[in-house]
């Protein structure tokens, strides 16, 4: 971009590329193929930009603008939606390539190699140096028994599919108008960051369980044709070179317009699966499957607000995104909503309106909200407490494989609540928790054995169960392997 004698005599430097043709196999540009189109000044701001219409007008077929290997996006508003009419940043004495689709000469083709980069997408300027994004933000309860044993549970305040933060991020915001990959792949970051577990007792409020965990890179995209799109393939277990071609063809899908691809690449930059974690990203690639309506993307652009994730938390905005989504019957959203009605988060706390949304996807089968209910009925929330009835709805996830609710089932059994006293039934149910990793499980299995509760006494077993859970910080279960050790047990 050279400069004249006022602002809006700037004006920006372009040149044509082909799609086709790798970014790094692109030379230097020369006078000759450069063209110039006149910038604007924003008043807010005073940042140069440039209108997409013009770029347009200059170079037929225009399909993205790029610097070097890093895409260009639209800026967008407050509110997440494109300034319209649309335009970009301009970047002050740089040639920026226009990619035109155009047939690929010279026997040049697209190759994912991973000697090289793939672009990824992203990268509103905000200054003459970097290409950064332009964003403007707007119990437990003891048991009465001789050692305190963990008890039916209440989720932790989670209520969206966000994983936890990591102390990671990507410097630079991705955007998903275009899509590419911005760093060679060999390179990203796998972030590993721990699994929430509740404290020992107590019915687990839940807003929503499913993602603390890191998960697995998805081997098809989310559909809005299923309301229980959270559930995830497992892993490729080919090696890397298939996990970067389906890494690429996730891309090219999501640049393509299509929103469940969108929103499965969001999912990978949300949980740091493939690329670096970086929240913004996900925003952006859930943002434009949302943009098209997509359930699964405002859900998504919801738990992201829900959260407090790449943008500032707001509980209304997050109940706007929910509320979309819901309304196409998505289950996880109508559960959402449910958890914001449950705990009066941007709206009036309302139980009778909590269960109404929770039935609403318990009755798609969302296991998440059937445990939901479940709790309800265990605390008396809107309803009377029932614990007969909590233990339906929680056999209806726990049939599932919802740990927690298999856990509350085995808590039931161990204490008599709600079912007879039976302490093989609850060794049964705690087995089925624990072998999910549960930490609470894990240290309830080992009292069992410590007292010869529904088994034989088995110091042993207790061992090696309460180690489990002291591996995971179960603080009673290292007191109970140091009294153990005490009484001349032996405890590695």
């Amino acid at each position: 971009m050279l400069q004249g004698d006022s602002p809006q005599d700037l004006i920006q430097a372009l040149r044509s590329v082909n799609r086709g043709i790798p970014p790094n196999s692109i030379p230097p540009a020369i006078p000759d193929e450069i063209y110039h189109v006149d910038t604007q000044l924003d008043p807010d701001t005073q940042k140069a930009f440039i209108f997409w219409d013009d770029i347009i007008q200059a170079f037929d077929n225009a399909v993205q603008v790029r610097h070097k290997t890093r895409v260009v996006p639209f800026l967008r508003g407050e509110d997440q939606s494109f300034l319209e009419p649309r335009r970009i940043a301009a970047l002050p004495n740089i040639v920026l390539d226009v990619v035109v689709d155009a047939p690929v000469t010279n026997n040049a083709r697209v190759t994912f190699p991973q000697d090289r980069q793939v672009e990824l997408q992203p990268v509103p300027p905000q200054d003459d140096s970097t290409i950064k994004a332009e964003t403007i933000s707007q119990n437990s309860t003891p048991a009465s028994s001789t050692t305190s044993r963990s008890s039916v549970e209440v989720e932790p305040n989670i209520t969206s599919s966000s994983s936890t933060p990591s102390t990671v991020t990507s410097t630079v915001r991705r955007n998903p108008v275009y899509g590419l990959v911005e760093e060679a792949i060999e390179n990203y970051t796998h972030i590993d960051r721990p699994l929430a577990f509740p404290s020992a007792r107590g019915p687990q409020e839940v807003l929503d369980d499913r993602a603390p965990a890191v998960k697995d890179l998805p081997t098809n995209p989310r559909s809005d044709d299923d309301n229980n799109s959270q559930q995830r393939g497992p892993q490729s277990a080919t090696a890397n070179v298939s996990v970067e071609l389906q890494f690429a063809r996730i891309i090219i899908s999501a640049s393509e317009g299509n929103k469940d691809a969108q929103v499965a690449l969001g999912d990978m930059y949300r949980d740091g699966k493939g690329v670096a974690q970086d929240y913004q990203a996900a925003m952006d690639w859930y943002f434009k499957a949302a943009e098209q309506g997509g359930a699964a993307g405002q859900q998504s652009v919801g738990a992201l607000y829900n959260d407090g994730f790449g943008v500032p938390q707001n509980y209304l905005i997050a109940m706007k995104w929910y509320l979309k989504a819901a309304n196409q019957g998505h289950a996880s959203a109508q559960h959402s909503v449910g958890a914001l009605y449950l705990h009066g988060r941007g709206v009036p706390k309302d139980y009778a309106e909590a269960k109404k949304w929770y039935l609403k996807a318990a009755e798609q089968g969302d296991a998440v909200a059937q445990y939901s209910i479940g709790v309800l009925y265990d605390r008396g929330h809107g309803v009377p407490k029932d614990y007969a009835e909590a233990m339906e709805w929680f056999l209806k996830a726990a049939q599932q494989g919802h740990m927690r609710s298999q856990f509350n089932i085995g808590v039931y059994y161990e204490i008599g609540q709600g079912v007879s006293q039976d302490y093989a039934q609850a060794m049964e149910w705690y087995l089925k928790a624990a072998n999910q990793g549960h930490t609470a499980s894990q240290y309830n299995i080992g009292l069992l054995y410590k007292d010869g509760q529904g088994v034989l006494q088995d110091y042993t077993k207790a061992v090696e169960w309460f180690s489990k859970a002291a591996d995971r910080g179960h603080k009673g279960a290292k007191g109970e392997l140091e009294a153990l050790k005490n009484k001349g047990v032996t405890v590695n």
